[in-house]
Order: C-alpha cells, then structure tokens, then sequence
C-alpha cells in the first residue's frame, strides 16, 4: 500500500518535468512568430516591397515575436548551466538578448515609416547613424547565434544537431549579406526561419 502511494505521488511530478517551462513555452510562440514573420517578409527591401500585402504584417509579427523570445531564453541559460563553464552558458544567451533588442526599432521603422518616406530615404538613413546602430546589434545577432549555438552543441542539450544548425545559420547570415536580389532574400528569410524554429524546438525541451 505505501509502495502504491508513493508511485502516485511520483507520477505527477514525473510527468510534470517533461512539460516545457513558461519561458520555455515563451521560447516556442516567439520562435514560431519569428519564422512566421519572416517567412510573410517580401524577398527585397526595396520600393515595391513596401506596397506588399504582407509587408506591415511581417514586420509586426516579428515585433511581437520579440518579447517572448527574450523572456524565454533564460531557459536556455538554466539547460546550459552546469553541463558547460558559467561564462559559456552565460554570455550566448545575453548576446541573443541583445540582438534580439535590436531588431525591435528597426521592425517598427520599417513597418511603419518605410513606406511613408520612401525607399531612397531609408537608404540615407541607413547609410548615417541608424545603419550604424543596426550593424552593432546585428553583430550581437549574429554573433550570440553562433556562440549559442556552440554552447547547445557542447551541453549536447535539445535534438541532436540543434547546436550545430544554429553555428551554420550565423554562417549563412553573414555570408547572404554580400549576396543581393532575391536570391539573398530566399537565403536570408530560409535562416531566419530556421532560427526561430530552433529556438522553439529548444523551447520544448527547456
């Protein structure tokens, strides 16, 4: 009878262990908003694009992907630790943080001041101040996607290979900058979709 009770007891908290955290559950509707945003996002930036049905909207679903993706990765951190050195769980994590930030004022002004000043005043914008800020936190993108992806490969944590597609991502991103037209914009859009889908598939684990 004592055997009994204690293995209902047990059953519970067994079974409660295998469901994701809230910030896990964070990191897998941010994830799958951001590989939905991206993949409504037109294959260009250009004048064209701004007039796509699907411009505004993509640009604001990865505006409200954003929040859950930052409140969940502590997750991550909480997997990470212990299985790897404090910094290594530690620094990825707030990198991502902050290069996810940084994607949210860019979102903003491309959905909604883009189309009303035009394309050729995006580009001065981009060309000043502005570009420089995005390419600081696209360093802190980039780069915390790739040690992320080194620390999930060496706590050996989430699906096999989530690690490792995560390094290659941040590879292919920095590549695809050189690359322009629509053939840049299917790589880039292919990534990011992939990034957020890892995020999430890590998110179920956490």
């Amino acid at each position: 009878m004592h055997t009994l009770i204690e293995s209902d007891l047990a059953g519970p908290a067994v079974a409660d262990r295998t469901r994701p955290s809230w910030q896990g559950l964070c990191l897998i509707v941010g994830g799958g908003l951001f590989a939905v945003g991206n993949a409504l996002h037109p294959l260009q930036h250009n004048q064209a694009a701004y007039s796509a049905a699907t411009w505004k909207a993509a640009h604001i679903t990865i505006l409200f992907s954003l929040p859950f993706l930052i409140v969940g990765l502590p997750a991550i951190h909480r997997r990470l630790a212990g299985r790897v050195p404090d910094r290594l769980a530690l620094v990825p994590v707030a990198a991502a943080m902050a290069g996810l930030v940084g994607i949210g004022p860019g979102c903003v002004v491309e959905a909604f001041v883009a189309p009303m000043i035009g394309y050729q005043a995006m580009q001065d914008l981009s060309s000043g101040g502005m570009g420089v800020i995005d390419a600081a936190f696209g360093v802190f993108y980039i780069g915390g996607t790739l040690a992320l992806g080194w620390a999930v490969r060496r706590a050996g944590i989430g699906p096999r290979g989530t690690g490792t597609l995560l390094m290659v991502l941040a590879g292919v991103l920095v590549v695809s900058m050189g690359i322009t037209g629509p053939v840049g914009g299917v790589i880039i859009i292919v990534a990011t979709i992939l990034y957020g889908g890892s995020l999430a598939v890590l998110g179920s684990r956490a």
